[in-house]
């Protein structure tokens, strides 16, 4: 690894780690009483049937999505880049249609007031 990409993947691990301490800190908000409306509107702000890209799971996606595209055009010895490229943005999309109407029918379900328009 060239010291150029060393440092790279360092910035990386950091802003990782920001986003672990980040989802550690809404993990903590959720330990303890919690009322339906309290925890539909938290989750709303990891997705948001309203504005699916606005939310936590819409920014993953995004990743997810640019992360796609270096991989389609990344030299492997034996596997075709496409598999690597089409697996990272199945996950993508995952995220956004399985995860996050899941998550929109529990919020729907726990606080339905609480719909953004």
């Amino acid at each position: 690894m060239t010291p150029a990409a060393r440092t790279r993947l360092e910035r990386v691990r950091a802003s990782a780690g920001i986003v672990k301490l980040a989802v550690q800190q809404i993990e903590d908000e959720l330990g303890g009483p919690i009322d339906a409306e309290l925890l539909a509107e938290t989750l709303r702000e990891l997705f948001d049937e309203a504005d699916p890209k606005g939310g936590v799971l819409g920014s993953v996606n995004q990743l997810l999505t640019m992360a796609s595209h270096p991989a389609a055009l990344t030299p492997l010895d034996s596997e075709d880049p496409e598999s690597a490229a089409c697996a990272i943005e199945e996950a993508a999309a995952y995220i956004g249609d399985s995860t996050g109407m899941h998550l929109h029918l529990a919020t729907s379900t726990l606080h339905p007031q609480g719909e953004r328009a």
